[in-house]
């Protein structure tokens, strides 16, 4: 009986004396304070209840200092970036749009140009038509028929300050000719000419001068002679 207490006291004091050398190597190995670029040797199998922290070697950090990330910012223990706002921080104030003044200048540029003066005065004649020759009211004075022209028919009509004329005529000249004949009359008064359309074997020109326009279309007769054909329009100024 003796024997088996001292057994059993025997196993305790060695049970003891084992945790006082387990107690004693955990202070003995605990890290003190390191410095940058130096490193302490870890146990391959650290016992339970023991730091398990060491330094990874030169440049890394140090427990409480915060961690530098890929780009340069660092990192406290928050994970936030050190070099921005944090991740609740406030969004930055937008810069306000700069407006320009408003213009106030004038836009220059050259001015329209003014209408021509009406060629023809006084009071509108009253709408007719005559056959072999000039209508009363026709404003030969403007309008001239080319010389040796067999006179068809000519009419006048009026529409408010506008005075309309139409004429048709044979002449035994080619058509050429016969358009300049009037181009040489109309452009002596200010009127410019231009192509306008015209039938299969006919011409025609269109001669303008602001809101004035006269337009002939010649064709040839079975006997080789031009036929020409006149609508006219004149801006007036009417008493």
């Amino acid at each position: 009986m003796i024997a088996r207490r001292l057994v059993i006291a025997g196993v305790c004091l060695a049970v003891l004396i084992a945790a006082v050398a387990i107690v004693l190597d955990q202070m003995a190995g605990k890290p003190g304070a390191t410095s940058a670029g130096t490193s302490t040797s870890a146990s391959p199998n650290p016992t339970p209840g023991s730091s398990g922290s060491s330094s990874a070697g030169a440049g890394a950090p140090t427990s409480g200092s915060p961690a530098s990330n890929g780009d340069g910012n660092s990192t406290d223990g928050s994970g936030s970036q050190g070099g921005g706002a944090g991740e609740n921080g406030g969004a930055a104030t937008a810069k306000p749009l700069e407006v320009l003044p408003p213009v106030t200048a004038s836009p220059t540029g050259l001015p329209e140009p003014s209408a021509p003066a009406p060629l023809i005065t006084g009071a509108l004649p009253q709408p007719g038509t005559a056959d072999g020759e000039l209508v009363d009211g026709w404003p030969a004075g403007v309008v001239s028929l080319p010389s040796g022209t067999t006179i068809g028919s000519t009419s006048v009509s009026t529409s408010g300050d506008v005075l309309q004329l139409t004429a048709d005529g044979i002449i035994a000249k080619p058509q050429s000719e016969v358009l300049g004949s009037f181009r040489e009359s109309l452009v002596a008064h200010g009127f410019w000419s231009e192509d306008a359309p015209a039938a299969d074997g006919a011409v025609a020109a269109r001669f303008v001068r602001g809101t004035d326009t006269v337009t002939v279309s010649v064709s040839t007769t079975g006997t080789g002679s031009s036929r020409f054909q006149l609508l006219g329009s004149l801006h007036t100024t009417a008493d």
